[in-house]
């Protein structure tokens, strides 16, 4: 079985964009098992990750498929807890889909996206909700 975590943030867009990633690989009904992963930074209310849309409309596309999936959540700093999370579940390649931002954004933002990439030992793929806009393919 390949493992693949799938860290999720609240947009509904990129969260489709990665699980029509997961879905399109080859036997991925049968040998791929998708890690949804979110990373809780503010939490008041206690919510769970399967509350939020982005993860429920990803877990619909993945379902129509036949893609096999878990949950993982936690708390903290989104890139390290990615990482580590990555490896505590044996997880062969992680999938990220990042914001668009200029270089001066990353520098004054951050980007989990490139922190996960520069600190992983694993493979990342990265998708754009752009580039794969049109859906079941």
């Amino acid at each position: 079985m390949y493992r693949i975590l799938v860290g999720l943030d609240t947009n509904v867009e990129r969260a489709q964009a990665q699980a029509r990633m997961v879905a399109s690989l080859p036997a991925a009904s049968t040998d791929v098992t998708a890690i949804l992963t979110h990373v809780f930074q503010d939490n008041p209310e206690g919510a769970s990750i399967q509350q939020l849309d982005s993860v429920r409309r990803a877990i619909d596309f993945l379902e129509d498929h036949d893609v096999e999936y878990e949950y993982y959540e936690t708390s903290g700093e989104p890139a390290t807890e990615l990482v580590e999370a990555a490896a505590e579940l044996d997880a062969d390649m992680i999938c990220l889909s990042g914001r668009k931002r200029t270089p001066t954004g990353k520098v004054l933002f951050g980007s989990v996206t490139q922190a996960v990439i520069l600190s992983s030992e694993r493979p990342v793929t990265t998708v754009s909700p752009s580039s794969s806009e049109s859906g079941d393919r």
